[in-house]
């Protein structure tokens, strides 16, 4: 089985999910290029956030399209992960959708899965609650447990504690989760990201899903890989 990944993000995104693909599917090859796919591939691509990765899916199912029909080994799933920000999964489905019909395009012999990052990747990593601490030295980082405690209540569903500081929700879950983490002298940027690719770092998210379903976006790309990449 073979997968096409189209992700919105050129940082977080491209180093991330390789990173986990090898913890939980060490039997899948990165490959370089879409039309060198042979057998238990995958490969990611990313659309440079949005509005483009709704000309990019459908360039994607182009791709598929063509590879597909040249016979021999093909891909089985075009997967696209995206964050929702301020929308919702529907807005993005349906701006998906619309993208492909209005160029009459349709994936032949394969199927589009969407994966929502509510409300962004970094919103899952505010899940592990091992590297959570309730009695934090940093100011800042007190505000944020006081306005919503992340180690206790599902992190996709946290606002944004302050719209003028900052600017969209996903801006205030990105500072919160590198104050949560600067508490464990451990760093997050969307260059660096080495931290949160850690295999215990992903075991943590796993058990949070398990143990509580918060997260659940993440639940729901965790549990197709766990079901797919085989």
């Amino acid at each position: 089985m073979n997968f096409y990944i189209v992700v919105e993000g050129d940082k977080t995104e491209m180093s991330v999910y390789p990173a986990w693909l090898f913890v939980l599917a060490p039997t899948y090859t990165r490959i370089n290029s879409a039309w060198d796919v042979n057998e238990n591939n995958y490969y990611i691509f990313s659309a440079g956030g949005i509005p483009s990765i709704y000309t990019h899916v459908k360039n994607a199912v182009l791709d598929i399209n063509s590879i597909n029909a040249q016979g021999g080994q093909r891909y089985d799933y075009l997967l696209v992960c995206l964050d929702t920000e301020e929308e919702t999964r529907q807005y993005h489905l349906d701006r998906i959708n619309a993208e492909l019909q209005s160029n009459s395009v349709s994936l032949q012999n394969a199927e589009l899965v969407v994966f929502e990052q509510k409300v962004c990747m970094e919103t899952w990593f505010l899940g592990n609650q091992s590297v959570f601490k309730d009695n934090p030295q940093d100011p800042e980082y007190l505000d944020f447990i006081r306005y919503y405690n992340v180690g206790k209540d599902n992190p996709e569903e946290m606002g944004n504690m302050d719209e003028n500081k900052f600017a969209t929700t996903a801006r205030f879950h990105i500072r919160y989760l590198k104050r949560m983490l600067e508490e464990r002298n451990m760093t997050y940027s969307k260059n660096n990201t080495d931290d949160v690719q850690q295999s215990a770092y992903l075991q943590q998210l796993i058990k949070r899903y398990e143990e509580t379903e918060h997260i659940a976006t993440f639940g729901s790309w965790y549990g197709f890989v766990k079901a797919h990449f085989k």
